[in-house]
């Protein structure tokens, strides 16, 4: 009996650091994006582009990549989180939008010196919805 109490004991000490892992990585922290933080970040991308300097620009498409996920995930908080139907309907209708244009820069992001000015103007209509 105190075998089996023991072995319990072992299972639910190793299983519950797991559990804890898989529920942040279920439930990411993320970092509130700004329309101004987000517009000075595409300019940056975009300078680094007219300059040539495509390794800057790339990792500053990854800055500027983590920022659109972090806006979606608001945006799909503030639908679960919304306070009456019209506000879950008004929240819907932001993410279809950042969805719809996150998708357009998606598309145009394999090639970021070629579609330069294309992925900034996506960019800036990805800004206008933030809130």
């Amino acid at each position: 009996m105190k075998r089996i109490l023991f072995a319990c004991f072992l299972l639910t000490a190793t299983c519950a650091p797991t559990l804890y892992v898989q529920q942040a990585i279920a439930h990411p922290v993320t970092t509130p994006v700004t329309q101004a933080d987000f517009n000075t970040k595409i300019n940056l991308m975009d300078s680094y582009i007219g300059a040539g300097n495509m390794t800057a620009a790339q990792a500053t498409w990854e800055e500027v990549h983590t920022m659109m996920l972090n806006v979606l995930h608001t945006t799909k908080e503030s639908i679960s989180g919304a306070a009456t139907p019209a506000a879950k309907d008004a929240f819907m209708a932001v993410l279809n939008n950042q969805t719809n244009v996150y998708y357009q820069v998606w598309a145009l992001k394999p090639d970021l010196a070629t579609n330069r000015t294309a992925i900034h103007t996506k960019l800036v209509d990805f800004k206008a919805t933030i809130y």
